[in-house]
């Protein structure tokens, strides 16, 4: 099958990377075409990319950086993200070639274009400016900014602000689209530039701490909010190991409870539930299932593994948050 159709997987989506570009030291725009039957995005939502690394599929979630209307013409998405020097997968996009088969998942979220009576304050910080350039590209070309203000804050480290020049061109183009280039470090915190905007709906995009600023504000003059923002992994001390805790664990769409003592394997046999498995010890692998969504630890090594889907083994994992798992 891998030889008929390459990255084939039950239950994933293929696309091939047409390109990869730096756009500066650490940001990189990756574009992707993806196969016919992939389900066309809504500007502002994102996807689940995985990628096969040294033998293990690794997922991170990234936000489409252009349009549905591109999309439809172009037939590929284009995504934008920093590289971290230790991420798991951000520093090998350098390396994929054109042509060369990933793997995505259907669009997801909710952070779209308000359907609103009312001017839109979009608030960005880093690599937030995504959402706002795929709902910006598509209001260009649908006419949505001849009726509605909008104007974008964008918040960056200096020198660290990318796709500029389809601002300006955004800008350039419609009256109605106006921004402004900040940093923190010349510009100060967020909350000094929102008091102009109380009569908007606010859209933010960026750091949770950022996140944390707009909405405490917003709470004060009755602003209303939508935000996008992926929390970071829990973190975990030798005492919150130790103390027992119970998540929800949602696997083939039934629910069950479980503890973070026990192997998710050691408890979906006390609940009796079907599943496969082998050597108990992480060997042999034949309890590796999908985790949909949620943390786990690995039992052998203290390794927490990442919040979005990803190949797991039931015998060597504990639940760490709630979780979803396909079995």
């Amino acid at each position: 099958m891998q030889q008929i159709k390459p990255a084939w997987r039950d239950g994933y989506f293929r696309a091939k990377v047409v390109a990869v570009k730096k756009l500066s030291a650490d940001m990189l725009e990756v574009l992707l075409r993806p196969e016919s039957s992939w389900p066309a995005h809504i500007a502002g939502q994102h996807i689940a990319l995985t990628l096969e690394i040294n033998g293990r599929l690794t997922t991170r979630v990234f936000t489409i950086a252009s349009g549905s209307d591109t999309y439809q013409k172009e037939k590929q998405i284009r995504l934008v993200t920093k590289v971290k020097a230790q991420g798991a997968l951000t520093p090998y996009l350098l390396s994929c070639m054109p042509n060369q088969w990933v793997n995505i998942s259907a669009p997801m979220g909710e952070f779209i274009w308000p359907k609103v009576e009312k001017p839109l304050l979009m608030i960005a910080g880093g690599s937030g400016i995504t959402p706002f350039i795929a709902m910006l590209d598509d209001a260009i070309n649908n006419g949505q900014l001849k009726h509605t203000p909008v104007h974008l804050l964008y918040f960056a480290k200096p020198d660290e602000h990318v796709l500029l020049n389809e601002l300006s061109a955004f800008s350039k183009g419609c009256e109605h689209f106006t921004y402004d280039v900040l940093s923190k470090q010349k510009d100060g915190d967020v909350e000094a530039h929102l008091c102009n905007f109380a009569n908007a709906h606010w859209l933010v995009c960026g750091p949770h701490a950022m996140f944390e600023q707009v909405e405490s504000y917003a709470k004060t003059i009755n602003a209303p909010v939508s935000s996008e923002h992926f929390a970071a992994l829990p973190v975990l001390s030798s005492a919150s190991l130790s103390q027992s805790e119970t998540f929800s664990l949602v696997h083939n769409g039934q629910s069950l409870t479980v503890d973070n003592q026990q192997t998710l394997l050691i408890q979906l046999q006390q609940a009796e539930q079907p599943v496969t498995y082998g050597c108990g010890m992480g060997i042999c692998h034949q309890c590796q299932c999908v985790k949909k969504r949620g943390v786990v630890r690995d039992t052998r090594t203290g390794e927490l593994s990442d919040s979005a889907e990803q190949l797991i083994q039931l015998c060597v994992s504990q639940a760490v948050t709630d979780l979803e798992i396909q079995l």
